[in-house]
């Protein structure tokens, strides 16, 4: 399993979850988000990262000049894109970094809508929010069963530290790992390191 830690930009908080077995850290470049990346925070807060965490950057319906200079400057492996971005505009940035489009999620979502993006490298399949994503709720997880594609995906959306036992009970082919963000949170972007430390344990065991 995969696990991915959201909405990190304090650097001794990335340095501490650099001690843990994470693979991807994310961080926050939509301004509205209360985990926003701002021109304060320095590049250097994810240097203590090993080469073995990918950097994750996290966009809504950005424009691509700037995505593509964030990639440059943040060194992103990924970018997580959770606004309307067309299949076209996700294939175009897969020349630039890896690309993990996200689908939010209802009681009403069609998984067909995913099939015009099989190409990107992962789905994320989030709770429908107004916010796009950190709302700490859960979606009805039995809907996973109706995704039948082909590309891996991550789970989101109100994943908790109590959860550890459903989200071992998860079987599908194409379930990669967890995406973690604001339900092991001490306050927005900081991140409670002895939750995560246990849930990871309690997950592999």
């Amino acid at each position: 399993m995969l696990y991915k830690i959201c909405g990190m930009r304090d650097k001794s908080n990335v340095e501490e979850l650099s001690e843990l077995a994470i693979h991807m850290v994310g961080l926050n470049f939509y301004p509205e988000s209360k985990r926003y990346i701002t021109d304060e925070n320095d590049e250097d807060a994810f240097d203590s990262l090993s080469d073995d965490i990918s950097l994750v950057g996290v966009f809504v319906q950005e424009e691509f000049d700037l995505v593509s200079d964030y990639i440059e400057s943040y060194q992103l492996d990924y970018v997580q894109l959770h606004g309307g971005e067309s299949s076209m505009y996700c294939n175009a940035m897969k020349d630039l970094a890896g690309v993990i489009k996200v689908f939010s999620v209802d009681d009403e979502f069609d998984f067909k809508s995913t099939e015009a993006f099989e190409d990107v490298d992962y789905f994320l399949f989030d709770t429908k929010t107004k916010d796009h994503g950190g709302s700490g709720n859960k979606f009805n997880w039995a809907k996973l069963d109706e995704y039948h594609g082909e590309t891996p995906f991550f789970l989101a959306g109100g994943i908790g530290p109590d959860d550890y036992e459903i989200v071992k009970q998860i079987i599908h082919k194409q379930f990669a790992g967890v995406d973690l963000n604001s339900k092991f949170e001490i306050s927005p972007a900081l991140k409670n390191i002895s939750l995560i430390k246990d849930f990871i344990k309690q997950t592999t065991v």
